[in-house]
């Protein structure tokens, strides 16, 4: 029998989960028992015909999709840029979602040559901890691998989309969760939190994540398995090597030549980095005191400046534009329709759209010309 025509337990879980529903609200929902919806997601039993309708009205999914297999899995870590608090059903969700960029980006890759993975090699770190000295050393390595010099970096979306790292941002409608990554078979994805509209704060996140990537993809196979203080300590480690590669060292203390908010604010035009991270940077690099770290920062609250920094209304922010421009092209060929596409992918329209980067609405069919869909009518010649 073909597997078409086998009813897929796992995408139901999986359909389910995505949409941040318990089996007792998607139960409540269509109309069944919650045992019924358990049944079907162990494939103990097969929903009927207007149940399966109800499923895919109530989830927002192609029928199609409840019939599909399931495309490669991830074989290295998720790190979630996140609390250590962050419930185990919103990790899941965005576990799901960054399947389907995959899924997305692989569909696309038989029309499209998209850049290939170029990271620099780190096996020269292996025996080493990942110290304040080996992570500077690490960002310096990195630095001159993809040939920025001591310059600012103001599109850190573009540059690791440049270097084969495939890249969206979604709205995650949790501040516990800025950014992920994961390593897969194939390809190497990180997804940006939208919620936070700053440039400085996607440049230090896409910086952040490169550094899990460099540093910890090779470390553990489940970012659940650490403690506590290990986390807080990758973490940490992340989040020194974006300073360090964001702001290298000398360039960086050359042009810090007052410890007073008003002059980080003129360096943030440069930098295209925070003053929160700019004044940490200093503090790290012993170039201001732990006494005028902790004055800086109270100036900072003291101004309503933690949540929205001068400049961040300013700042044009980095978007991703890969997969989007990748499914333009498609389109602009004629490789396939906008109902093709979705036919093809076996997702919503909507999740496409979202995953891609793609304006809401860009996937609507396009609408035929009038003439094809009238009957072709004329008046009677007299006799």
């Amino acid at each position: 029998m073909s597997s078409l025509n086998i009813f897929s337990p796992k995408r139901l879980k999986e359909a389910r989960m995505s949409r941040g529903m318990t089996i007792t609200e998607l139960a409540e929902k269509v109309g069944v028992t919650k045992q019924a919806i358990s049944q079907y997601e162990l494939g103990q039993s097969s929903p009927k015909a207007e149940t399966l309708m109800y499923l895919v009205n109530t989830l927002d999914f192609p029928k199609v999709y409840f019939y599909g297999q399931d495309e490669e899995e991830a074989t290295g870590n998720t790190f979630f840029r996140a609390s250590s608090r962050t419930s185990q059903k919103l990790k899941e969700m965005q576990r799901i979602r960054v399947k389907w960029v995959a899924k997305i980006h692989s569909y696309l890759e038989q029309f499209i040559d998209f850049p290939k993975l170029n990271l620099p090699d780190t096996t020269r770190f292996e025996d080493n901890e990942w110290d304040i000295l080996t992570i500077e050393e690490l960002a310096i390595l990195t630095r001159n691998y993809w040939g920025l010099g001591d310059k600012p970096i103001s599109n850190m979306v573009n540059l690791l989309e440049k270097n084969g790292i495939v890249v969206t941002a979604l709205e995650i409608n949790d501040n516990k969760i800025d950014a992920f990554c994961q390593t897969r078979e194939k390809r190497t994805i990180i997804i940006l939190g939208d919620d936070k509209k700053s440039a400085a704060r996607r440049n230090f996140d896409c910086a952040h994540e490169l550094g899990h990537l460099l540093m910890h993809h090779h470390i553990i196979d489940d970012q659940e398995q650490l403690s506590r203080e290990e986390f807080k300590r990758m973490e940490a480690q992340a989040d020194r090597f974006a300073s360090a590669f964001l702001l290298p060292k000398e360039a960086f203390i050359k042009m810090v030549v007052s410890p007073k908010l008003e002059h980080f604010r003129d360096l943030k035009k440069y930098w295209k980095v925070s003053m929160a991270a700019m004044i940490r940077r200093c503090y790290d690099l012993g170039y201001i005191s732990e006494n005028q770290y902790t004055y800086l920062n109270k100036q900072m609250a003291f101004r309503k400046m933690k949540k929205k920094e001068p400049l961040d209304d300013v700042l044009k922010v980095p978007s991703p534009t890969l997969l989007s421009r990748a499914i333009e092209l498609i389109l602009e060929h004629g490789l396939k329709t906008e109902e093709q596409l979705i036919i093809d992918l076996q997702l919503s329209q909507k999740d496409i759209e979202m995953l891609s980067t793609l304006k809401p609405g860009r996937l609507n069919p396009k609408v035929r010309n009038i003439n094809d869909q009238v009957v072709t009518i004329s008046i009677k010649e007299k006799d």
